[in-house]
């Protein structure tokens, strides 16, 4: 069995500390799997939220973290403040991992051609108008970062 850092997350004040901890030792960026892990819990608001918001603080995002963000936004069993919230995050990942050039050029392209598809789906169907304008300004965004491919 795998060992956490974050250990149970039924304990979720000591992982908000750890997360806290992580983020301000600048070591969050080694740890993209638990956060992960923390997106993926459904049994607490707090822990995704969290993780959400200390999206901004990795400076090495992987792909896969940010497919997961993707994923949130598409999940309609989540509540709208928690979508909208990914948006952001989501645009925020995105920025980065085009701003590294970590990443094979045709792999970026094909990523943020991805997010627009997504994002365009989305769009597309029958959404509050609070999510659409998050939708869309994310949008925007996101064409501008592919521009900068």
């Amino acid at each position: 069995m795998k060992d956490y850092i974050f250990g149970n997350l039924n304990d979720w004040g000591i992982v908000l500390e750890k997360l806290e901890n992580l983020s301000q030792t600048r070591e969050l960026d080694h740890y993209q799997d638990e956060l992960i892990r923390l997106l993926r819990f459904d049994q607490n608001w707090r822990l995704r939220e969290a993780a959400i918001e200390y999206l901004p603080s990795i400076k090495n995002p992987s792909l896969t973290l940010a497919r997961e963000v993707t994923a949130l936004i598409k999940r309609k069993d989540l509540y709208y403040d928690v979508r909208i919230l990914a948006t952001d995050g989501l645009e925020k990942l995105a920025t980065t991992i085009v701003g590294n050039k970590a990443f094979d050029k045709d792999i970026l392209k094909q990523f943020i051609q991805g997010i627009v598809k997504d994002m365009d789906d989305l769009l597309a169907s029958p959404e509050p108008p609070i999510f659409h304008d998050a939708l869309q300004n994310s949008m925007c965004q996101v064409k501008k970062i592919e521009a900068q491919i």
